[in-house]
């Protein structure tokens, strides 16, 4: 099977950066593929992790071996007004390690290199919070699967358009922790449908909890009696902005783009069932979909 590219299922790094970008009028190919070899070079040399997304139209121009099922994000909006606004770009560059300084000299060095030819759309800077934590107190990615299903849950499989590659959708969600934090502890744990000390799964989910919206079964959405379907592997760090403006930079991987789009629907209540609680304090400021090619893709599209 092509290898991922070793950036994505690795453990997370404390700092991240993620970078969108997209291309300008008239911007030459040949100079982005050559920036992104030395980005990958520069990211070896100084041990940083390295993943390269890119968005369908992108990915398109760099390889023929794009993945069934590929679309834009195209923004969701519930009934009742709530949207989780769509930003898609032609490139996500996500480095992360344990040396921030790192970080921002790799993907610096790469948009330099780039101006003129790839604009940068949005930048956000996240790290590891405790263990794991997101800024609510709750633990995140507790639903990922065991460490050694996590290439069967997040690739391609072998045989397939895409093989190796791995689809990500990647938001950055902007919390109201005022509002949050106003809510009983009970109310806390219904909407996410966990437990805040330990984040053991209740035994009852109220519809609007988010585990009830993401968890997807064999059946109703939630039923802990059947298999789960469609899954995903979550790589999600917080952020605080300077601003006062603070959230979570989510990423999920799947080897289908399709459970994907069905989580976003059901958690904008566009499936018929009721919203996601979790919208009511939380909201995307951006959403883009993209395809993680894997090494073997990029080293052939890149000439590498």
């Amino acid at each position: 099977m092509p290898t991922p590219q070793p950036g994505l299922l690795t453990a997370l790094g404390s700092h991240q950066w993620y970078v969108h970008l997209s291309r300008t009028d008239g911007a030459d190919l040949s100079v982005i593929k050559s920036a992104l070899n030395d980005l990958r070079a520069d990211c070896q040399a100084q041990g940083v992790n390295l993943a390269v997304l890119c968005g369908p139209s992108f990915l398109a121009a760099l390889t023929d071996d794009v993945p069934d099922d590929f679309l834009d994000y195209p923004g969701y909006e519930s009934p009742d007004g709530k949207v989780a606004k769509g930003t898609q770009e032609d490139l996500l560059v996500w480095v992360h390690s344990d040396r921030k300084d790192r970080n921002w000299a790799t993907q610096y060095s790469f948009r330099t290199a780039v101006a003129g030819h790839m604009a940068v759309a949005r930048e956000t800077i996240a790290w590891v919070y405790e263990n794991s934590l997101d800024l609510t107190g709750f633990i995140d990615g507790t639903g990922n699967p065991d460490p050694d299903r996590e290439v069967e849950c997040a690739l391609v499989p072998d045989g397939k358009p895409g093989a190796g590659g791995a689809f990500c959708i990647a938001q950055r969600w902007v919390h109201d922790l005022d509002y949050f934090f106003g809510l009983s502890l009970d109310d806390q744990q219904n909407l996410f449908g966990r437990t805040k000390a330990d984040s053991s799964r209740l035994d009852t989910q109220v519809p609007t909890s988010h585990l009830s919206h993401v968890e997807l079964r064999d059946g109703a959405t939630a039923d802990a009696s059947k298999p789960k379907r469609g899954e995903m592997v979550r790589r999600s760090t917080p952020y605080a902005m300077p601003d006062g403006t603070v959230g979570l930079y989510f990423m999920g991987f799947c080897r289908e783009q399709a459970p994907l789009r069905e989580r976003m629907e059901a958690i904008y209540g566009m499936n018929g069932k009721p919203r996601d609680a979790l919208t009511d304090y939380s909201t995307p400021a951006s959403g883009s979909f993209y395809f993680a090619p894997s090494k073997e893709t990029l080293d052939a599209s890149l000439g590498a």
